[in-house]
């Protein structure tokens, strides 16, 4: 007996090599309908995705995107059904009973509001200045926070309603970066206290510049594992009910999940950083159709996702990028701003916070969190 060994993901969105094709093929046939496979080989990809996805429905499997990936769950549970001697089944998580629930946070030391004045690049500046100045804007708004007592990615979200708001029909959804950079562990995902604190979002200067840009949309914030980068979690395939429901319940005010859910009209979608990676996966995934408004990109040049930030391009759906860029001259900025790029290089913020006269790594990093901070007022109402 050997264990099944693909070198690349088979099935939907898999890079699909023909041998490892077969592999999974074969093998799902071994274990038979019974244990959650197949009668014969599927014909087509998607055959056989669907089988990969059936088999993960039977086992109630985290993921059940129809995809198997080297080192992923869905081919370790083939290996345990198959050569139980041989490798761990891993244990089947709780499923819950997938209700949203809104969590207590004043039990769980969460902050319900938002409301401060915040230095935001004046426009004018910001569209034809290599040093550009600021102004002030105040934005308030009120948080909750809900649970989908389900053992998924994402499983946390809170929504960001600004004050004033009298529709919940238009969304926003921020993507933060990955987790795992700043130490949260994938392991501890489904205990909130241990990943909570990327709410941090939603309580600082980026969202009161959100609630202050009027837009007249919702901000809702999933939590993320590093795990999701590539696929989101299950949020493309669910998030029109999920979202629907959590609005449902506040513009109702019955915080039930007995509340009926309402539609979405549309939606924006940004992120900062290598949540790019998340943005990017939501977007592909998730047949948003004529739904999708605009895309923010806070700086995510500036991270191990660089060419998913390289691959945006303005269309009929604006596309706003903020981004550092070096060696641009003033006499582009106008051009750039046109087209809804704004090129940020650290000696731009000089008349805000003084760094090195040199653009270099150095000021980069001192200046890459706070993109988001200043320019989610511009960047909300060039994106619509």
């Amino acid at each position: 007996m050997e264990l099944i060994v693909i070198s690349k993901s088979v099935g939907r969105n898999g890079q699909n090599l023909a041998i490892d094709v077969a592999k999974i093929a074969a093998a799902l046939v071994a274990v038979g309908p019974e244990r959650g496979g197949i009668f014969a080989p599927p014909l087509g990809i998607e055959g056989l995705a669907q089988a990969i996805k059936l088999f993960q429905d039977f086992h109630k499997l985290p993921a059940r995107d129809g995809r198997v990936d080297p080192a992923g769950n869905t081919l370790k549970k083939i290996n345990g059904v198959l050569f139980p001697g041989l490798v761990p089944v891993p244990p089947t998580p709780p499923q819950g009973t997938g209700a949203l629930k809104v969590i207590d946070a004043t039990a769980r030391g969460l902050a319900t509001s938002v409301n401060r004045p915040v230095n935001t690049p004046l426009e004018t500046s910001l569209i034809k200045d290599l040093l550009f100045d600021w102004t002030v804007v105040a934005g308030g708004g009120s948080i909750t926070y809900f649970e989908l007592d389900e053992a998924v990615v994402p499983r946390w979200f809170g929504v960001l309603v600004p004050t004033g708001t009298t529709g919940f029909s238009n969304v926003h959804i921020f993507f933060h970066p990955t987790p795992g950079q700043a130490g949260f562990d994938d392991r501890q995902y489904h205990n909130l206290d241990a990943f909570k604190a990327i709410w941090h979002y939603l309580t600082d200067e980026m969202a009161a510049q959100f609630c202050a840009a009027g837009t007249g949309r919702v901000m809702v914030m999933p939590l993320m594992t590093n795990g999701a980068s590539g696929t989101a979690g299950m949020f493309p395939q669910r998030w029109e009910s999920l979202v629907g429901k959590m609005l449902g319940m506040l513009s109702s005010k019955n915080l039930t999940d007995s509340a009926a859910p309402i539609g979405i009209d549309n939606v924006v979608v940004s992120s900062f950083s290598a949540g790019i990676a998340y943005s990017h996966a939501f977007i592909s995934r998730a047949k948003l159709g004529s739904k999708l408004k605009g895309i923010i990109d806070f700086d995510g040049a500036f991270s191990s996702f660089s060419s998913l930030s390289a691959g945006l391009a303005a269309g009929i759906i604006p596309a706003v990028r903020m981004q550092q860029m070096l060696g641009v001259k003033e006499s582009q900025i106008p051009g750039l701003a046109a087209r809804n790029f704004f090129p940020l290089p650290p000696t731009r913020f000089n008349k805000l916070l003084l760094v090195p006269a040199k653009d270099d790594r150095q000021s980069m990093n001192m200046i890459h969190g706070l993109i988001p901070q200043v320019t989610m007022f511009t960047a909300a109402r060039r994106a619509g």
